[in-house]
């Protein structure tokens, strides 16, 4: 593969997307400062705008980086420069990859430092919350290959509408599990089997999407 070109094409979508990438992380920031209050009502609103700033950040990559491509008129150039599908499915998985995972992560670390400096939040909340994280994280990598196998809007709002709307059952599913839920307002993290394992499945599904995304993507002869 061209890997100069790849740097180049990872290069170009950094360019573009820094702006949305740090204007997601201030509104992360602003959530996280909101957890560190002493008011509970702050604590919920500043997790409720944690998760709409993850969330929408990789609704907005998606479509900016990936779908927005063919009707933006930049696709055709990158159809003239010296690359085939391979550099550009690497490039596309690269760049949105790390333009997500960086502010990802940045802010998966301060809501865990947050519920473990904050008295009033009770450490049996962070394997959860570690299980909440990774599960946006794979309603992304989801989104991520199906816009780029199909380069449909409407499937890639589909997909992540759908990721969302799951998240929202998700959260009550996994705090009502029987050895979940006594768990959470303990003083201490319980990495319970139920917790061990579907870290463990969010893990494998990410990997296996990617590794799908690229197989189907990188067997296509042409761009479209």
């Amino acid at each position: 593969m061209n890997a100069a070109m790849i740097r180049h094409l990872v290069a170009k979508d950094w360019s573009f997307q820094r702006l949305p990438v740090a204007l997601g992380g201030v509104g992360g920031a602003i959530g996280l400062a909101l957890m560190i209050a002493r008011s509970d009502a702050a604590f919920y609103v500043g997790v409720v705008l944690l998760a709409s700033a993850v969330i929408s950040l990789g609704i907005y990559l998606l479509f900016m980086s990936v779908v927005n491509e063919r009707t933006e008129g930049m696709l055709p150039f990158v159809m003239s420069l010296p690359i085939g599908v391979r550099e550009y499915t690497a490039a596309k998985l690269l760049a949105n990859m790390l333009l997500f995972l960086l502010p990802w992560a940045a802010l998966a670390a301060g809501a865990v430092t947050v519920i473990l400096i904050r008295d009033s939040v009770p450490d049996g909340l962070v394997p959860y919350a570690v299980v909440l994280l990774l599960h946006l994280l794979t309603g992304y990598v989801l989104s991520l290959g199906t816009a780029l196998v199909t380069s449909s809007p409407g499937w890639t709002i589909a997909v992540a509408g759908t990721a969302n709307i799951v998240f929202q059952g998700f959260m009550y599913w996994t705090s009502h599990l029987p050895d979940v839920a006594p768990t959470l307002a303990g003083p201490v993290a319980v990495w319970s089997a139920s917790i061990r394992w579907l870290i463990l499945a969010e893990l494998l599904a990410i990997v296996g999407i990617l590794c799908v995304t690229w197989m189907w993507r990188t067997r296509q002869t042409d761009f479209t």
